[in-house]
């Protein structure tokens, strides 16, 4: 009888949590569509257009510091974003004068997955050369760190400089994360006995971690600055292993799957990060 009970109390509690993840996906879809019932219905695209500009430029006046580096997250079970909104994303990014986007998408093809490639052959022929794909590799990629003989964590203060705006974009997939950092674990290793190796350990550890960075990047196939500002599309707070060596110092936003995005929510984003207060230590 016991038993009897306890599987009836599991079933009961298996469908009331079925029921409230049904009510909350409902709840998030029908907040997206009225909210883009309103924004985008009641306007032209020339209006939205306009509408978009005004905001962003309102958003520019505000910010003490502008992100260099903006990273996507997607999460594997996130239904919302596609390759429209990443496309909007990049427009806005381009417009505030971000330098560098990257997009991690974690779901797979079959699931919504977004191929950086094949929006960016739809966007080459509408926006020429303000997006530049594919990236550089990091052998010839000449991407500074340094600004006015000071290192910095990709961001510049202020306004942008008199160069055309152009935005390099990134894909990053799943096997640029942890793996590519065992495999230069596992070469290190393998080497430990040769004279470089020895003399990186009797050196202090930044040489070790810059050696390690480098062989990294060179892994990767490009190299980019590190990412101040990652954008989360998910329930909760997860990198999903993306690219822990890049993102020491960089603020995350979450923004919850199925919520609508749009040109305000990309702005208070920029704001509150411009707000925060990071510190690099002494």
């Amino acid at each position: 009888m016991i038993e009897v009970l306890c599987l009836l109390l599991g079933k009961i509690l298996l469908l009331l949590v079925g029921g409230y993840e049904l009510v909350w996906r409902l709840r998030e879809r029908l907040n997206a569509l009225v909210v883009r019932w309103s924004y985008d219905l009641w306007r032209s695209a020339a209006a939205r257009e306009l509408h978009e500009r005004r905001v962003l430029a309102d958003c520019r006046s505000q910010l003490t510091k502008t992100p260099q580096h903006l990273v996507l997250v997607i999460s594997p079970m996130d239904a919302g974003v596609d390759a429209v909104l990443v496309r909007k994303i990049f427009d806005f990014a381009l417009d505030v004068g971000i330098k560098h986007v990257s997009l991690y998408d974690r779901r797979s093809k079959d699931k919504g997955y977004v191929e950086l490639a094949e929006v960016c052959r739809s966007t080459s022929e509408e926006q020429g050369s303000c997006f530049k794909w594919p990236p550089v590799p990091s052998a010839s990629k000449a991407e500074s760190q340094h600004k006015n003989g000071q290192k910095t964590n990709g961001y510049v203060n202020g306004a942008n400089g008199s160069q055309s705006p152009q935005v390099q974009l990134y894909q990053i997939s799943a096997s640029d994360g942890h793996a590519l950092i065992a495999d230069v674990c596992r070469e290190l290793y393998e080497g430990r006995e040769t004279p470089a190796v020895q003399n990186l350990l009797q050196q202090k550890r930044e040489a070790l971690t810059e050696q390690i960075s480098g062989m990294l990047n060179k892994r990767l196939g490009f190299e980019a600055p590190e990412p101040d500002l990652g954008i989360i599309f998910a329930r909760q707070t997860c990198t999903y292993g993306l690219l822990p060596w890049h993102v020491r110092f960089t603020e995350f936003h979450t923004h919850p799957s199925g919520r609508h995005f749009d040109v305000e929510t990309f702005a208070n984003i920029l704001c509150k990060y411009s707000r925060c207060e990071q510190r690099w230590g002494t």
